[in-house]
């Protein structure tokens, strides 16, 4: 399988939160970026975030993900294309404004590589681990399950969908259903280059990506859970430090074994109480004082992690405190903590 140890690669999705540090590890590691971006705005605040990016990162305005050919241009002259661009909404008229777009994206950019990307050698889609778990209909795990790299999320294409249907189950279906469509066209049309799927947890940790008032992704709903805040203990799922994300996606592109693989990148199981304790010992003003220690209390459904160490043997996963400090740092740098 080909492998990409240099050159030019394009990020879509880079004014996101897994984006912004995946541009950052690229630049880091000798490559030369193309990000594909909504506007000039948001494509200029990614050139100048950081000092090292001058001369190495550049834009293309890419304003409808959906429609056809929308990467077309995008794709010329890169070597490489990471994807991390996908709809993270709950809030829709019809489950179809969410799934479409997530569906057609990755299929899309897949369709401009083939014919206009001749210098791509690999391809890697961010999908998530719910695309491995079998959730609930209501968003609530199984208890005591575990799963791996060789699990689908069959359950979330089974079930209805409609306009009462749970948000987060339609979310699981957009993943499931825009993962199942990229590994579909490349085993169909068989293009040149190969595909890797990298399936992350809910990411946490420091933020380098342009914010306004309110934070999206995970970032918004660990704050938003500080006005109604979980002190029960529940945990939520399983999580990755973002920066291990971006690694992984980089780490994943130069590794020719990997290519046609499903990688999850996950660090195990959390609860927002565990957090709020990280917090509240670092001297910061979270909630869930007087419950301290009640995220340890449960177990819940988890990921297994079978091939990031079974391909990067030396990798080692950030821990649960020193994400939770250093989120802290910059949430209370941009006004989001106390």
């Amino acid at each position: 399988m080909p492998s990409v140890t240099s050159g030019t690669i394009l990020v879509t999705g880079a004014s996101g939160f897994i984006g912004a540090w995946v541009v950052k590890y690229l630049v880091e590691q000798g490559f030369s970026v193309q990000i594909a971006v909504r506007n000039d705005r948001q494509g200029e605040f990614i050139e100048n975030r950081f000092p090292e990016y001058k001369g190495k990162v550049s834009h293309i305005n890419v304003p409808d993900i959906e429609k056809d050919g929308a990467y077309d241009e995008a794709v010329k002259g890169v070597d490489g294309i990471i994807h991390t661009a996908s709809p993270v909404v709950f809030s829709w008229e019809d489950p179809e404004e969410i799934i479409g777009p997530a569906v057609r994206g990755a299929t899309g950019i897949l369709k401009s590589a083939q014919k206009f990307g001749t210098n791509v050698k690999r391809v890697l889609v961010t999908s998530s681990t719910v695309s491995i778990l079998a959730y609930d209909y209501d968003g609530s795990a199984k208890p005591g399950l575990t799963f791996d790299e060789t699990s689908w999320n069959t359950l979330a294409l089974e079930l209805k969908h409609d306009k009462s249907s749970s948000p987060w189950l339609v979310y699981q279906t957009a993943k499931v259903k825009a993962e199942k469509a990229a590994v579909d066209y490349v085993e169909q049309n068989k293009p040149a280059f190969d595909l890797v799927t990298l399936l992350p947890s809910y990411n946490f940790g420091p933020f380098i990506h342009q914010t306004g008032q309110e934070l999206g992704s995970t970032l918004g709903m660990l704050v938003g859970t500080f006005a109604t805040p979980d002190t029960t203990g529940k945990l939520t799922g399983d999580w990755v430090d973002v920066r291990d994300t971006a690694k992984l996606h980089v780490l994943a592109l130069q590794n020719a074994a990997i290519g046609g693989q499903r990688l999850a990148a996950t660090n195990g199981i959390f609860a927002w109480q565990d957090m709020y304790d990280i917090l509240n010992d670092a001297g910061y003003d979270a909630p869930g004082k007087e419950t301290k220690g009640a995220g340890k209390t449960k177990q819940n459904t988890a990921v297994v992690n079978t091939k990031t160490f079974k391909y990067f043997p030396d990798f080692k996963y950030h821990p649960l405190e020193e994400t939770v400090r250093d989120m802290g740092a910059e949430l209370k740098a941009r006004g989001f903590l106390n």
